[in-house]
């Protein structure tokens, strides 16, 4: 029986800004056992650009991870049709200079980003090139999507032995409270069928500041990653401009972002 080749799928928004999208891919590639996939976001801008065969020739050290370079189709379909084509684990896409500077100023990504069947992870040229996965941060708040971070954390510490720091919360509410010590019973009893190190950070914060509390916390741990999560129903200013608490961790931090789309029907990496 024959398996499909899993892949890392990078997509390109500016050839002259990828360098870094396409070194965290292949460190990605290196965990996950699987190919990488490299195309450009289709657009005016990346037709006109040099080959991506040839950057890659001049400028990346590829390693001996398998590599392909793919076309997309300029469709409605996209970005889930080469996703599940490719059987892709995760999205990699790097944000040029001044691209996350306006609160109104369209970047077309999103909107596939935040319809992506697979979490992407996003960078910016202040990104670190060199992150190992090693130190994963995962901010938890008073919603119940919060597991499907878990979920997907829990993937580095299986394939990576990663550590995994769960941010939690404080809630006066109880109802929020009901649904924060629910998500932490439901992690406590997946992580604990693995052999990974865990371990639970409790704050003083409400969940509303949950996620800057965790980037305070990264730097602490030197972590490789933070963990956040779109709204459910993330509205047409969003899926026009992106998120803007998302961009301006993005514009301000060195870590990589794993960024994950609620109550998706999942494309998950085979165990």
């Amino acid at each position: 029986m024959s398996f499909k080749k899993q892949h890392i799928l990078v997509l390109i928004q500016d050839i002259q800004s990828t360098s870094i999208a396409i070194k965290h891919a292949f460190t990605l590639a290196k965990l996950f056992k699987s190919g990488v996939a490299i195309a450009c976001y289709p657009s005016k801008k990346n037709k006109a650009n040099t080959s991506v065969n040839q950057y890659l020739a001049e400028n990346i050290n590829l390693q001996s991870i398998p590599y392909k370079i793919i076309e997309l189709k300029n469709s409605k379909r996209e970005p889930n049709l080469s996703i599940q084509e490719l059987d892709a684990i995760f999205i990699v896409t790097q944000f040029p200079k001044g691209s996350l500077n306006h609160f109104l100023k369209r970047n077309a990504i999103f909107k596939w980003i935040l319809e992506a069947k697979i979490p992407s992870i996003l960078v910016t040229e202040q990104t670190n090139p060199d992150c190992e996965y090693k130190n994963i941060i995962v901010p938890i708040d008073n919603k119940r999507e919060s597991k499907e971070k878990m979920i997907w954390a829990s993937y580095f510490g299986r394939f990576n032995n990663a550590i995994i720091h769960l941010i939690a919360p404080n809630e006066k509410s109880e109802g929020y409270l009901r649904t924060i010590k629910a998500t932490l019973l439901f992690t406590k009893k997946m992580f604990e069928q693995f052999t990974f190190e865990y371990k639970i950070v409790k704050t003083e914060c409400q969940s509303k500041n949950i996620n800057r509390e965790a980037i305070k916390f990264s730097k602490n741990y030197n972590s490789d990653l933070i963990v956040l999560m779109s709204n459910r129903n993330p509205g047409w200013i969003t899926s026009y401009s992106g998120p803007t608490q998302l961009k301006s961790i993005l514009r301000k931090e060195q870590n990589p972002i794993l960024f994950i789309n609620p109550l998706k029907d999942y494309y998950l990496p085979c165990n």
